[in-house]
């Protein structure tokens, strides 16, 4: 090699890094893989708001980055940018860390490896054979640093590290602590501080107000928004949930097909969505609060700026939520991108309901024409059984039944013998169809293994074992096996506890008894139920407390009230969606049983016309002068509905 060779490769090796923003650089270099709903070359264009976070990792004295916002703004895509741009311009020691082990893996996987592939400069730069010792799923080096990938819920990932830029993403579903050591959030950042240029970027959808983590973040940030122009009056605003309209909004009448309009704040005019792209590409971020320290800045974002999703499609997703607190919440989450607050609960009137049950068209032991299924939930006292028989239809709409109070000792065979007889006795609508209760949830949190024995004993009526949990749980969990052989091994086809979101299910209820209108998830009662079930039904309330400084919610039972009707009825709705009742096709069962009564009164019928018939009649078509034939043979209604004789 000559003179002039080696000078050229020393000054190729030697010359400074472009400089760049992380935006101008993307726009370059950073390719979406074919797997992405829009493969090919990012570009700022097609969600402009991108840019402005993607740029912050650079701006001037920030050394923190707090982006809380919905799903589907492309937050995932920021990241694996800013990544990228710091391995191919300013490599360095990084961490980033899914909620767990498991989630690091998949995204290490899904999105990180395809990321590396497809960008040539990092491609280039970082070791990704099967074979090299240097990368491995959760850990990938390159020349001047390394990205390691761990899980939140993993203490020993988290420690023993130095890193000098930190990645979080989904905070909010970290756990409190990793392990005994702490703040998992917490323990990484301090991973940073040898280092005077670290950097710190959390990202996250959020969860409950007041404990979140995100949310936490963003309030002592400068707390930035996409500020967007009126296309009539000019008036640079961001956009809030409060004032997109349409037709009867927030009301049974509903309909955001008819058109979705944003009111701007200044001039009042609407907005219509084809006004967007225009909107977005004039925006700007705004910060809105002063930040605790200044190095920290924080950006929010919703799902009504983003490219990918309509505002009529989002107001739909809300209007079949907002009698759901579960549904509610995934949509304030995910698509506002803001906390969800969950209100202590005010105490409900029972008589509100009782006089509604007297202006019903029903009574107890009779099935209303809109119960499709029927589902029982059973609690278990010291001295007696207490059941529930709840009927639903289209739109999860219920119907109470029936109430039992079966008096005796539950270690007695006498009280479990009637409570088959209750939920497996034919129930009657009133136009004379004929329903069996699917399935039928008995509590085990007391005497737990007389509840085992009798379920396995009364498997054939579709009984359940369930417990009742508290906290942020689903209102219905996988079920785990309970008994064991000798050998200590679980059996398989041995009882399966089901554990059930009490604090859910609860609010679900008590949220859809304040539905007035029948239809869609509206409770309806007999016309002569007791006055004690009503106030049992209406027996607790919900309250905020306190624990290491955090709130959380908790279900309290009022002085001088026995909640066994709230509670049967809590898990005669864990029935149903063990039943399915969340994905039931209501037509098919309607029809059904619409011809289980066109086959019925067919056979009633045919059993007219035989009793009819003389019983000198013979098969030739005679009539003999005495009849010395025998006493027709009973009449008998086989499973499929035909009649036939029963054979002496």
């Amino acid at each position: 090699m000559d003179a002039q060779a080696l000078i050229s490769q020393a000054f190729t090796e030697f010359t400074p890094p472009k400089r760049q923003l992380p935006s101008q650089w993307a726009v370059e270099n950073f390719e979406l893989p074919e797997t992405s709903a829009e493969p090919g070359r990012w570009h700022s264009d097609r969600a402009p708001y991108q840019a402005g976070i993607l740029d912050a990792a650079c701006e001037a004295g920030v050394q923190k980055i707090t982006l809380m916002c919905s799903a589907q703004i492309g937050k995932t895509i920021i990241l694996l940018i800013i990544i990228c741009y710091l391995i191919d311009l300013d490599p360095c020691s990084m961490l980033m860390t899914q909620p767990t082990t498991d989630m690091a893996e998949i995204f290490s996987k899904e999105k990180l490896s395809s990321a590396i592939t497809h960008v040539k400069p990092v491609t280039a730069k970082i070791a990704q054979r099967s074979r090299d010792a240097n990368s491995t799923i959760l850990m990938k080096m390159f020349a001047g640093g390394f990205l390691r990938l761990a899980g939140a819920n993993s203490p020993s990932s988290l420690a023993s590290m130095s890193i000098r830029a930190y990645f979080g993403d989904e905070i909010d579903k970290y756990p409190r602590s990793a392990g005994k050591e702490g703040d998992p959030v917490k323990l990484a950042i301090q991973r940073t501080e040898t280092f005077w240029n670290w950097l710190v970027f959390l990202v996250s959808t959020p969860s409950i107000k007041e404990n979140s983590r995100i949310e936490e973040e963003f309030e002592v940030s400068d707390q930035r928004r996409y500020f967007v122009p009126c296309p009539h009056c000019g008036h640079k605003q961001h956009l809030i949930w409060s004032r997109f309209q349409y037709a009867d909004k927030d009301t049974k009448n509903a309909n955001p097909l008819s058109g979705v309009y944003y009111i701007c704040e200044s001039c009042n005019s609407p907005i219509e969505e084809k006004y967007k792209s225009q909107m977005l590409r004039q925006g700007q971020w705004v910060a809105t609060a002063v930040a605790v320290d200044p190095k920290h800045i924080g950006f929010h974002i919703n799902r009504f700026y983003s490219p990918w999703k309509g505002w009529v499609d989002l107001c739909l997703d809300y209007e079949t939520s907002r009698d759901d607190p579960q549904k509610l919440q995934v949509f304030w989450n995910a698509t506002l991108g803001l906390p969800f607050e969950r209100v202590a609960g005010e105490k409900l009137d029972w008589q509100l309901y009782r006089d509604r049950g007297s202006g019903s068209g029903y009574q107890r032991g009779f099935v209303p024409n809109g119960g499709l299924i029927l589902t029982a939930g059973v609690d278990v006292q010291a001295d007696r059984l207490e059941v529930v028989i709840v009927a639903w239809g289209e739109g999860e709409q219920a119907y109470v039944i029936d109430y039992h109070k079966i008096l005796g000792d539950p270690l007695s065979t006498q009280a479990w013998e009637q409570l088959a007889h209750v939920t497996g006795k034919v129930y009657q609508r009133v136009d004379g169809a004929e329903l069996r209760i699917r399935a039928t949830c008995v509590d085990s949190g007391y005497l737990t293994q007389e509840v085992y024995h009798n379920v396995r004993k009364y498997r054939y009526l579709h009984w359940f074992a369930i417990k009742g949990q508290s906290g942020d749980k689903p209102l219905v969990s996988r079920p785990s096996p309970q008994e064991i052989n000798y050998k200590g091994d679980k059996i398989k086809r041995g009882i399966n506890l089901y554990k059930v979101g009490v604090d859910l299910a609860k609010e679900t209820l008590y949220s859809r008894s304040k539905i007035e209108t029948p239809g869609a998830k509206y409770i309806n009662f007999p016309n002569n139920l007791d006055t004690d079930w009503y106030e049992g039904f209406c027996g607790e309330v919900q309250v905020t407390k306190h624990r290491n400084g955090q709130p959380y919610m908790v279900w309290e039972k009022l002085a001088g009230v026995r909640n066994e009707p709230l509670d049967t009825f809590v898990y005669a709705l864990a029935a149903a969606h063990l039943a399915g009742v969340t994905r039931m096709n209501w037509g098919k069962i309607e029809s059904e049983l619409e011809e289980q009564l066109m086959s019925e009164a067919t056979s009633d019928k045919a059993t007219s016309q035989i009793n009819k018939t003389p019983n000198n009649f013979k098969p030739n078509g005679h009539l003999t002068g005495r009849s010395k034939a025998k006493t027709p043979c009973p009449l008998v209604r086989s499973r499929k509905g035909n009649v036939r004789r029963r054979r002496n």
